[in-house]
């Protein structure tokens, strides 16, 4: 009889480093009694890390589908293996274009400022794969730190027709190519002009020549038209909104002229273990419970020490958690413990409370 070597399982550990940014993204397909799940750890390197579940005891085949598209998005979006097995800092790949401009975050208590301010104009948050693309002879794409990265050619042939010398900013999402900003044009360099004008020029005189799944995102302009794009938005499950200031100029990095804002939800779990460094959760539909992930983050001291007593004592408390959508295998992504609901019964941790974000444009 021959014995088989067992099958290696991949694992990745990923770096990304850009400005003061120094992180790390591992991920790893584990075996558990012949079922497979996707663990991931993220975080600022030298911290403690984050730990969580892309995938839960399920098929081989259905593990590594999601290894290898969470492996595929993060390299999009710069992050590059290590260089050396010790943790030194991965070597760059090379930086041939200029560096995105990126969003920071905005509470929900400035919400309605941004959408009375008419300085501030709003766009649709996507969330797709970040590209530049330089026309030149052909079309190069890099990714937000200025690297080459890949993109289906029938998207950048919806370019083709764009003048040379033409850099333009935009993402990639859904088998479709969404633009909504400008660099350069025929040579020109425009970031020093208003993100309003920018976005003229882009939807006035590039958007006729784009062809194929290409577009320009539109924007909403004035009070009424933000308020209505942001409750079109939210009732459509979309992710959430930018704010872009209408005068400021195009800046590599992260700033206070363009802002995003996130479309948060909540459930009521089940907490059924403490697995370490996060706590196990579960849901059910009246026929079967199911593991939804692990939360840490909104956790304290106190409640933690209040969690592990009532779990130490054969409990199951109900909590509240706020996240940002569900994924397809019902997995909480971002999950942040808001407290314990001891007036809920565990029968209110139902499966349709969970909420999956539409990812695609809403016209």
């Amino acid at each position: 009889m021959v014995a088989h070597a067992p099958v290696k399982l991949p694992s990745i550990q990923l770096f990304f480093q850009e400005g003061t940014s120094d992180k790390v993204y591992e991920a790893a397909i584990l075996e558990d009694r012949g079922a497979y799940t996707v663990r991931v750890r993220w975080g600022r390197r030298g911290t403690r890390l984050s730990e969580g579940a892309k995938a839960v005891r399920v098929p081989l085949a259905d593990a590594t589908k999601v290894y290898e598209r969470l492996v595929r998005e993060k390299q999009g979006k710069g992050y590059a293996e290590s260089a050396a097995a010790s943790g030194a800092k991965a070597s760059a790949r090379a930086v041939v274009g200029h560096s995105a401009q990126l969003l920071s975050s905005l509470d929900d208590a400035d919400l309605d400022a941004f959408l009375r301010d008419d300085a501030m104009v709003a766009q649709q948050k996507l969330d797709g794969k970040r590209v530049l693309l330089h026309v030149d002879d052909g079309v190069v794409a890099t990714n937000r730190s200025g690297q080459k990265t890949s993109v289906d050619r029938a998207l950048l042939a919806g370019l083709a027709y764009l003048p040379r010398a033409t850099i333009v900013d935009g993402e990639v999402l859904d088998g479709g190519l969404w633009l909504f900003d400008v660099l350069q044009v025929a040579g020109e360099d425009v970031r020093e002009r208003g993100y309003l004008e920018r976005w003229e020029l882009l939807d006035g005189e590039l958007e006729p020549a784009l062809t194929g799944g290409a577009g320009v995102l539109p924007i909403a302009k004035g009070k009424r038209a933000k308020r209505a794009l942001h409750d079109r938005l939210r009732g459509a499950r979309a992710e959430g909104l930018v704010f872009k200031h209408r005068d400021a100029p195009y800046r590599s990095g992260r700033g206070a002229t363009q802002r995003k804002y996130k479309f948060i939800k909540s459930a009521d779990v089940m907490i059924v273990e403490n697995a370490g460094n996060a706590y196990r959760m579960e849901v059910w539909d009246g026929r079967a419970r199911f593991e939804v992930g692990r939360v840490f983050a909104g956790t304290t001291n106190a409640s933690r020490a209040d969690l592990d007593r009532r779990l130490g004592r054969g409990e199951e408390p109900v909590a509240e958690v706020r996240y940002l959508y569900a994924t397809d295998d019902h997995q909480l992504f971002q999950p942040v413990f808001v407290g314990l609901r001891d007036d809920k019964p565990a029968d209110a941790c139902t499966r349709a409370q969970l909420v999956e974000t539409d990812r695609s444009v809403i016209t």
